[in-house]
Protein backbone atom coordinates (compact mmCIF):
# COMPACT_ATOMS: atom_id res chain seq x y z
CA UNK A 1 0.00 0.00 0.00
CA UNK A 2 2.86 2.04 1.06
CA UNK A 3 4.23 1.41 -2.35
CA UNK A 4 1.24 2.20 -4.82
CA UNK A 5 1.37 5.67 -2.90
CA UNK A 6 5.14 6.86 -2.74
CA UNK A 7 4.33 5.43 -7.28
CA UNK A 8 1.65 8.16 -6.93
CA UNK A 9 3.71 10.88 -5.88
CA UNK A 10 6.51 9.95 -8.18
CA UNK A 11 3.98 10.80 -11.12
CA UNK A 12 4.54 14.73 -12.35
CA UNK A 13 1.72 16.96 -12.55
CA UNK A 14 -0.01 18.02 -15.58
CA UNK A 15 0.99 21.37 -14.82
CA UNK A 16 4.96 20.48 -14.39
CA UNK A 17 4.48 18.05 -18.12
CA UNK A 18 3.61 21.79 -19.72
CA UNK A 19 6.05 23.81 -18.24
CA UNK A 20 8.94 21.19 -18.63
CA UNK A 21 8.08 21.00 -22.40
CA UNK A 22 7.23 25.10 -22.72
CA UNK A 23 11.21 25.13 -21.48
CA UNK A 24 12.04 22.36 -23.63
CA UNK A 25 10.47 22.92 -27.48
CA UNK A 26 13.28 20.41 -28.94
CA UNK A 27 12.19 17.11 -26.19
CA UNK A 28 9.97 15.49 -28.97
CA UNK A 29 12.77 16.29 -31.43
CA UNK A 30 15.48 14.62 -29.10
CA UNK A 31 12.89 11.72 -27.75
CA UNK A 32 11.03 10.66 -31.18
CA UNK A 33 10.87 7.14 -29.68
CA UNK A 34 8.24 8.75 -27.59
CA UNK A 35 5.80 9.72 -30.00
CA UNK A 36 4.61 7.01 -31.31
CA UNK A 37 3.46 5.81 -27.55
CA UNK A 38 1.28 9.30 -27.41
CA UNK A 39 -1.93 10.40 -28.17
CA UNK A 40 -4.91 12.45 -28.28
CA UNK A 41 -8.33 11.99 -28.23
CA UNK A 42 -9.83 13.79 -31.31
CA UNK A 43 -13.39 14.32 -32.27
CA UNK A 44 -14.32 11.76 -34.20
CA UNK A 45 -13.34 9.35 -31.10
CA UNK A 46 -10.60 7.67 -32.32
CA UNK A 47 -6.98 7.80 -31.45
CA UNK A 48 -3.96 9.69 -33.21
CA UNK A 49 -0.33 10.32 -32.42
CA UNK A 50 0.81 13.97 -32.03
CA UNK A 51 2.41 14.10 -35.24
CA UNK A 52 -0.56 12.71 -37.19
CA UNK A 53 -2.57 15.23 -34.99
CA UNK A 54 -0.59 18.52 -36.09
CA UNK A 55 -0.11 16.85 -39.28
CA UNK A 56 -3.90 17.21 -39.59
CA UNK A 57 -4.37 20.71 -38.14
CA UNK A 58 -1.69 21.84 -40.79
CA UNK A 59 -3.14 19.93 -43.50
CA UNK A 60 -6.67 21.34 -43.06
CA UNK A 61 -5.43 24.73 -42.64
CA UNK A 62 -3.57 24.95 -45.41
CA UNK A 63 -6.00 23.52 -48.04
CA UNK A 64 -8.59 26.53 -46.34
CA UNK A 65 -5.70 29.18 -47.34
CA UNK A 66 -5.35 27.39 -50.71
CA UNK A 67 -8.97 27.18 -51.58
CA UNK A 68 -9.46 31.12 -50.13
CA UNK A 69 -6.93 31.97 -52.28
CA UNK A 70 -7.81 29.88 -55.66
CA UNK A 71 -11.03 32.05 -55.06
CA UNK A 72 -9.62 35.36 -55.19
CA UNK A 73 -7.49 34.46 -57.85
CA UNK A 74 -10.55 33.46 -59.47
CA UNK A 75 -12.84 36.41 -58.46
CA UNK A 76 -9.90 39.11 -59.44
CA UNK A 77 -9.24 37.63 -63.09
CA UNK A 78 -12.89 37.70 -63.44
CA UNK A 79 -13.20 41.07 -62.23
CA UNK A 80 -10.57 42.09 -64.70
CA UNK A 81 -12.11 40.08 -67.71
CA UNK A 82 -15.50 41.79 -67.03
CA UNK A 83 -13.90 45.64 -66.57
CA UNK A 84 -12.31 44.97 -70.10
CA UNK A 85 -15.52 44.28 -72.04
CA UNK A 86 -16.69 47.29 -69.58
CA UNK A 87 -14.65 49.37 -70.92
CA UNK A 88 -15.32 48.50 -74.66
CA UNK A 89 -18.84 48.66 -73.81
CA UNK A 90 -18.69 52.31 -72.69
CA UNK A 91 -16.26 53.26 -75.95
CA UNK A 92 -19.20 51.59 -77.82
CA UNK A 93 -22.19 53.70 -75.79
CA UNK A 94 -20.04 56.59 -76.40
CA UNK A 95 -19.86 56.44 -80.19
CA UNK A 96 -23.20 55.47 -80.83
CA UNK A 97 -24.92 57.72 -83.30
CA UNK A 98 -28.60 56.81 -81.66
CA UNK A 99 -30.58 55.84 -78.77
CA UNK A 100 -31.71 52.54 -80.48
CA UNK A 101 -27.81 51.54 -80.97
CA UNK A 102 -27.22 52.35 -77.23
CA UNK A 103 -30.37 50.09 -76.10
CA UNK A 104 -29.11 47.51 -78.58
CA UNK A 105 -25.13 48.02 -77.20
CA UNK A 106 -26.42 47.79 -73.91
CA UNK A 107 -29.01 44.84 -73.96
CA UNK A 108 -26.43 42.44 -76.06
CA UNK A 109 -23.91 43.17 -73.60
CA UNK A 110 -25.74 42.53 -70.39
CA UNK A 111 -26.99 39.47 -71.53
CA UNK A 112 -23.48 38.09 -73.06
CA UNK A 113 -21.26 39.46 -69.87
CA UNK A 114 -23.33 39.24 -66.73
CA UNK A 115 -25.31 36.24 -67.11
CA UNK A 116 -28.91 37.66 -67.20
CA UNK A 117 -31.18 35.86 -68.59
CA UNK A 118 -33.41 38.85 -69.73
CA UNK A 119 -32.31 42.27 -70.02
CA UNK A 120 -35.14 45.36 -70.75
CA UNK A 121 -34.38 48.85 -71.13
CA UNK A 122 -37.00 51.33 -69.66
CA UNK A 123 -36.66 55.12 -71.56
CA UNK A 124 -38.82 57.98 -70.06
CA UNK A 125 -40.51 59.96 -72.26
CA UNK A 126 -40.88 63.91 -72.30
CA UNK A 127 -42.88 63.50 -75.83
CA UNK A 128 -46.62 62.82 -75.27
CA UNK A 129 -47.00 61.67 -78.88
CA UNK A 130 -43.99 60.09 -79.55
CA UNK A 131 -44.55 56.54 -80.81
CA UNK A 132 -42.54 54.08 -78.60
CA UNK A 133 -39.24 52.01 -80.24
CA UNK A 134 -39.23 48.28 -80.60
CA UNK A 135 -36.22 47.53 -78.63
CA UNK A 136 -37.04 49.90 -75.57
CA UNK A 137 -39.98 50.51 -73.08
CA UNK A 138 -40.93 53.53 -72.69
CA UNK A 139 -42.71 55.46 -70.40
CA UNK A 140 -44.04 59.17 -69.61
CA UNK A 141 -42.74 61.15 -66.73
CA UNK A 142 -46.39 60.62 -65.10
CA UNK A 143 -46.65 57.08 -65.58
CA UNK A 144 -47.47 55.23 -62.80
CA UNK A 145 -45.55 52.60 -63.30
CA UNK A 146 -42.74 54.82 -63.19
CA UNK A 147 -43.32 55.80 -59.78
CA UNK A 148 -43.06 52.08 -58.15
CA UNK A 149 -39.03 52.51 -58.91
CA UNK A 150 -39.12 56.15 -57.38
CA UNK A 151 -36.55 54.84 -54.28
CA UNK A 152 -33.88 53.37 -56.79
CA UNK A 153 -33.87 56.98 -58.49
CA UNK A 154 -33.74 58.62 -55.11
CA UNK A 155 -30.71 56.39 -54.37
CA UNK A 156 -28.71 56.84 -57.43
CA UNK A 157 -27.55 53.12 -57.74
CA UNK A 158 -28.07 49.88 -58.60
CA UNK A 159 -30.26 47.72 -56.81
CA UNK A 160 -30.07 43.52 -56.65
CA UNK A 161 -32.98 41.58 -55.03
CA UNK A 162 -36.23 40.55 -55.74
CA UNK A 163 -38.46 42.83 -57.52
CA UNK A 164 -42.04 43.01 -56.50
CA UNK A 165 -45.05 41.73 -58.32
CA UNK A 166 -46.29 45.13 -59.84
CA UNK A 167 -42.58 46.39 -60.56
CA UNK A 168 -42.36 42.75 -62.47
CA UNK A 169 -45.42 43.72 -64.32
CA UNK A 170 -44.40 47.01 -65.32
CA UNK A 171 -40.69 45.76 -66.60
CA UNK A 172 -41.46 42.13 -68.21
CA UNK A 173 -45.14 42.34 -68.50
CA UNK A 174 -46.78 38.68 -69.24
CA UNK A 175 -42.58 37.19 -68.44
CA UNK A 176 -42.50 38.63 -64.89
CA UNK A 177 -42.85 35.03 -63.24
CA UNK A 178 -39.51 34.12 -64.86
CA UNK A 179 -37.97 36.83 -63.14
CA UNK A 180 -36.49 35.54 -59.40
CA UNK A 181 -34.27 38.11 -58.86
CA UNK A 182 -32.88 41.54 -60.84
CA UNK A 183 -30.58 44.10 -60.95
CA UNK A 184 -32.07 47.54 -61.37
CA UNK A 185 -29.99 50.32 -63.03
CA UNK A 186 -31.29 53.51 -62.77
CA UNK A 187 -30.46 56.33 -65.53
CA UNK A 188 -30.82 60.00 -64.20
CA UNK A 189 -29.39 62.87 -65.36
CA UNK A 190 -30.50 66.45 -64.83
CA UNK A 191 -34.15 64.30 -64.71
CA UNK A 192 -35.03 60.43 -64.64
CA UNK A 193 -34.41 59.42 -68.03
CA UNK A 194 -34.80 55.29 -67.64
CA UNK A 195 -34.06 52.38 -66.60
CA UNK A 196 -31.89 49.18 -66.88
CA UNK A 197 -32.88 45.89 -65.47
CA UNK A 198 -31.05 42.73 -65.84
CA UNK A 199 -33.17 39.58 -64.87
CA UNK A 200 -32.75 36.14 -63.79
CA UNK A 201 -34.59 32.82 -62.92
CA UNK A 202 -31.95 31.83 -60.20
CA UNK A 203 -32.63 33.78 -56.96
CA UNK A 204 -29.05 34.17 -56.34
CA UNK A 205 -27.82 35.44 -59.27
CA UNK A 206 -29.01 39.14 -58.35
CA UNK A 207 -29.53 38.66 -54.72
CA UNK A 208 -29.14 41.28 -52.66
CA UNK A 209 -26.06 42.44 -51.54
CA UNK A 210 -24.45 41.76 -54.35
CA UNK A 211 -21.14 43.55 -56.03
CA UNK A 212 -22.90 46.33 -57.88
CA UNK A 213 -19.80 48.65 -59.07
CA UNK A 214 -19.56 47.91 -62.21
CA UNK A 215 -22.98 48.22 -62.95
CA UNK A 216 -23.32 51.40 -61.38
CA UNK A 217 -20.38 52.81 -63.54
CA UNK A 218 -22.19 51.82 -66.76
CA UNK A 219 -25.13 52.94 -65.35
CA UNK A 220 -23.44 56.55 -64.71
CA UNK A 221 -22.38 56.89 -68.61
CA UNK A 222 -25.78 55.45 -70.01
CA UNK A 223 -27.46 57.96 -68.20
CA UNK A 224 -25.02 60.74 -69.33
CA UNK A 225 -25.73 59.34 -73.15
CA UNK A 226 -29.04 58.77 -73.12
CA UNK A 227 -29.53 62.08 -71.77
CA UNK A 228 -27.80 63.16 -75.12
CA UNK A 229 -29.47 61.89 -77.46
CA UNK A 230 -33.07 62.47 -75.91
Amino acid sequence: MQAEQTDRRDVPSADSVLQFLTHNPDFFNQHSDVLPRLSIPHHTGQAVSLIEKQVSVLRNKCCTLENSLRDLINVARENEQLHQRLHGLIQDIITASSLDDVVNLTRDNMLANFNADDVRVVIVSQKPDEKPASDHIQLKENDPGLALFSEIFKKRETRCGELGDAQKQVIFGADAQHVASAAVIPLIHNRKLGLVVLSSKDETRFALGKGVMFLNQLGEVLSRRVDSLT
